[in-house]
């Protein structure tokens, strides 16, 4: 009689969310897993749900926890952050020890302290996904437990050294798009040239007030705008007369950023790590302008490492005005052809990130199918 073996069935839990940053490498991970045939469990804040990326987890595999934001400064304050973490713990750690997952992947944020906190009392593995060329505090502090942390970085700072995997940051949109369906898609395919501006999930005032002054130059130049304001942002210029700027198309927020970054030539954009992640996917030239005082400036640390490489530009806020963006934008947009060549000098990999990580982690925990 032939010896049939059951295999076990392979279980694990992803936690990230309360902003773009956070959930979309641990959706592009968790998606990943689900095509191995894990089963997956990803914990994220009810509030998430006015991301339309969250769409990519299943229903059935959400799991919501509420906690709302910790400080990043030691106060008195700190006492309350806490029990905020342990109130969250007591809500989160019977669900985990119910599922009882194989391994536990964070993408940071406050959301994955409780989940983290939970991995280390049930003994469980934990990976780490680490978006920023500077470790932030949850994952600076659980990288101590951590088996692995995989970067998007060659180089980040305050996470130990001998636990790094440099992948790079997952992403979810990973193909490119032929560029005049890309164009036609955002009703651009008139335009010779077209730009696409990001302030962030909730929008940037002070990137989109400057933006609002060089619309005439754009205008003039006949260059087509694909302008992602933020949900805040859109509500605050709902009212403004945009019918003036034909070659503009405005969104609250973009879902298709394959479409986005395949139809434009140069990116205005804050210094986030999920933008930096596609920036260098889809090798589109930009204009940076990281937020001011971003915690242990991050946001300027991730855009050197496109300024050094010559494929982009980084404007501080307390020097941004028109004239400068319009300064930066001409020559980008004059020498296209140069500053684009030196995306050779990136390493390339063959691999995307979340296969990469999906696959060390099987490897590391020796999974068996």
């Amino acid at each position: 009689m032939e010896n049939h073996i059951k295999k076990k069935q392979i279980k694990c839990i992803v936690a990230g969310g309360k902003t773009g940053g956070h959930l979309i490498p641990g959706i592009a991970v968790y998606r990943a897993l689900k095509e191995k045939n894990i089963d997956v469990r990803y914990v994220l804040n009810s509030s998430d749900i006015k991301f339309p990326v969250v769409k990519n987890i299943d229903e059935n595999d959400r799991i919501f926890l509420e906690i709302s934001s910790i400080s990043r400064k030691l106060s008195l304050k700190t006492i309350f952050d806490l029990f905020k973490i342990l109130k969250a713990f007591f809500k989160i750690f019977g669900r985990i020890l119910n599922f009882n997952p194989d391994a536990i992947i964070i993408t940071g944020g406050y959301i994955s302290n409780p989940v983290a906190l939970s991995s280390i009392i049930l003994f469980k593995p934990l990976y780490i996904l680490e978006q920023n060329s500077v470790a932030g505090i949850t994952n600076r502090f659980y990288s101590l437990f951590a088996k692995k942390v995989f970067t998007s970085f060659e180089k980040t700072l305050k996470i130990p050294e001998k636990k790094v995997i440099y992948t790079g940051n997952p992403i979810l949109y990973n193909e490119k798009i032929e560029k005049g369906k890309a164009k036609k898609f955002f009703d651009l395919d008139n335009y010779d040239k077209v730009i696409g501006i990001m302030s962030g999930s909730q929008g940037a005032k002070i990137v989109n007030n400057t933006v609002l002054e060089v619309l005439d130059f754009l205008k003039n130049k006949n260059i087509g705008v694909i302008w992602s304001l933020g949900a805040v942002e859109y509500e605050r210029l709902k009212d403004f007369d945009f019918s003036k700027f034909p070659n503009v198309r405005i969104h609250s927020f973009i879902e298709r950023m394959d479409y986005f970054y395949s139809a434009i030539d140069l990116v205005i954009s804050r210094a986030g790590a999920t933008s930096i992640s596609e920036i260098m996917f889809f090798e589109v030239l930009s204009i940076f302008i990281p937020i001011k005082n971003s915690p242990d400036n991050h946001q300027e640390l991730n855009a050197k490492t496109l300024v050094d490489k010559k494929v982009a530009k980084m404007i501080f806020e307390d020097s941004l005005t028109p004239d400068i963006l319009i300064n930066n934008l001409t020559d980008l947009l004059d020498n296209i052809i140069n500053y684009k060549s030196n995306f050779n000098n990136f390493e390339k990999k063959n691999k995307l990130p979340q296969h990469m990580i999906v696959e060390e982690i099987i490897r590391g925990e020796k999974w068996q199918y």
